[in-house]
């Protein structure tokens, strides 16, 4: 049997991190954890974000962006963590809805895409 296939999106790192909080839910327990992150880059589905605490994956999520004039709320779901030098590395796939609005936002805050 073949292992599943993940089809790879192009990530679009930011210029400058942006802080946000995670709010997790995880779908074995129904209490809801709160992390602070920054946001590191931007994909077509998703996002990665950098967390110091450990969070469970497959945790349904919403990611507030704490931009001072115009912060927003995206939903999604945890899909890997992985541990680096810096902290955890979240890759979270956002609902399609959010998806939608995602790029948009980031041009309205102007952040800075490579």
């Amino acid at each position: 049997m073949n292992p599943p296939k993940r089809r790879q999106q192009l990530r679009h790192p930011l210029r400058h991190p942006i802080p946000v909080l995670v709010r997790h839910r995880s779908l074995r327990r129904r209490d809801v954890k709160v992390v602070e992150g920054m946001l590191l880059d931007a994909s077509e589905n998703g996002m990665g974000i950098l967390v110091m605490e450990p969070v469970e994956l497959a945790s349904r999520c919403s990611v507030e962006i704490c931009d001072e004039d115009q912060p927003e709320r995206f939903r999604g779901e945890i899909c890997y963590a992985t541990k680096t030098d810096y902290g955890i590395r979240l890759g979270i796939i956002l609902e399609d809805d959010s998806a939608d609005r995602f790029f948009a936002y980031l041009g309205e805050i102007k952040a800075e895409l490579e």
